[in-house]
């Protein structure tokens, strides 16, 4: 049943927020228990991503696995964190809390 209803949370998050946004705008990322949504997402050089937590009583954060770039946000159950992407390339995002919860990030050159 939490399956379906985090299955059920992820596809929500992927159609409420855009998958796709240039340099001037931010895009926003929501970080659930056990998601990111939208899991793959594509901005321009330069973006803004903020990553919105839905409260709740389990802790997240954004962490850098892989990419050109590291960074990380802080431990949180609620609350924003924005990262600018600066440098182009596949980034793999992950919660270092629930290691299973990942999130691509291709930042295009233009």
């Amino acid at each position: 049943m939490r399956l379906r209803i985090l299955i059920l949370a992820a596809l929500v998050a992927v159609a409420a927020f855009p998958a796709a946004a240039g340099a001037g705008k931010a895009t926003n990322v929501e970080v659930g228990n056990g998601f990111f949504g939208p899991a793959n997402l594509t901005v321009k050089k330069g973006a803004k991503v903020r990553f919105k937590w839905t409260p709740s009583l389990e802790l997240h954060d954004v962490h850098v696995k892989s990419g050109p770039a590291k960074f990380h946000s802080p431990t949180q159950a609620a609350g924003t964190y924005s990262h600018k992407f600066a440098k182009a390339g596949k980034y793999v995002l992950f919660c270092t809390q629930h290691t299973d919860m990942t999130m691509k990030v291709k930042v295009k050159k233009r």
